[in-house]
């Protein structure tokens, strides 16, 4: 296992919907900033002829038992695992004021030439300073459940200035956005987030239109729904899912 990083986020008022729910999006702000303030902390000692890539988010999975339904505090752990050719693994523990597990994360990440943007060996000596083993086992591969066939439903929409990033594209956090956004009273009215699962193929940039198609399967635990994030040559930028359980209720895992 690998060294690891504490922080405390604070959750406010704003960060909840109508509906007196965490909104998906704040936690994940909370892990995508930890893991760069981890990264940048940790290697501020080493120059570019060192640090000469970008490290870019390749997939997420988020598991939630409990979600924060007050104004509080969490305590967000985060540990790299795994630094093997140009890919690179964190996990994650959520925590709430009492010290509870809420939930686990796990987030694996490309490491690219930011002028190629072609894949680059990270360099070796992170496994020394973030305590990787170099045989370290790597972890399950993302998969997605089948929803059959169905119904489908579509959303256009175009990128606009507030949802990029520093890096001049959509920042990974508002795909998700888009994604609850898409889906009606029937499932945010009922249901909160238990499982979220995304999948980073292509980069959407500002002025860019997008179709969000978003089908929803009814099981006997909740609603698990699958968003697929396509570019106007029909491309596919991002694909989510997300198992949605009742509200107040915590349930085995749906994806």
């Amino acid at each position: 296992m690998g060294q690891r990083f504490k922080k405390n986020y604070d959750i406010h008022c704003y960060d909840f919907d109508k509906n007196a729910k965490l909104k998906p999006t704040t936690l994940m702000n909370f892990l995508q900033d930890i893991s760069t303030i981890h990264f940048e902390t940790q290697t501020k000692h080493l120059g570019p002829e060192v640090l000469n890539g970008l490290w870019v988010i390749v997939e997420w999975r988020v598991s939630m038992d409990e979600m924060p339904q007050e104004v509080t505090t969490l305590t967000v752990t985060t540990e790299p695992t795994y630094f093997r050719k140009f890919i690179a693994y964190r996990q994650y523990t959520i925590e709430d004021a009492q010290g509870r597990i809420l939930g686990t994360a796990i987030s694996k990440w490309a490491y690219i030439d930011l002028a190629s943007r072609k894949q680059l060996n990270i360099p070796k000596v992170l496994n020394d300073v973030f305590e990787v083993a170099e045989n370290a086992d790597k972890p399950e591969k993302l998969t997605f459940i089948d929803l059959m066939d169905s119904e489908m439903q579509i959303m256009q929409r175009s990128s606009v200035y507030s949802d990029l990033d520093v890096n001049h594209h959509v920042n990974n956090v508002t795909y998700i956005r888009w994604a609850v956004d898409a889906l009606g009273g029937d499932v945010l009215d009922h249901y909160r987030v238990r499982e979220l699962q995304v999948a980073f193929k292509r980069e959407v940039f500002e002025g860019e239109q997008v179709t969000v198609s978003s089908q929803k399967k009814v099981t006997t635990d909740g609603v698990i729904t699958e968003h697929l994030i396509k570019d106007e040559s029909g491309q596919l930028c991002v694909q989510i899912q997300i198992g949605w359980v009742p509200l107040n209720e915590a349930l085995r895992p749906l994806v």
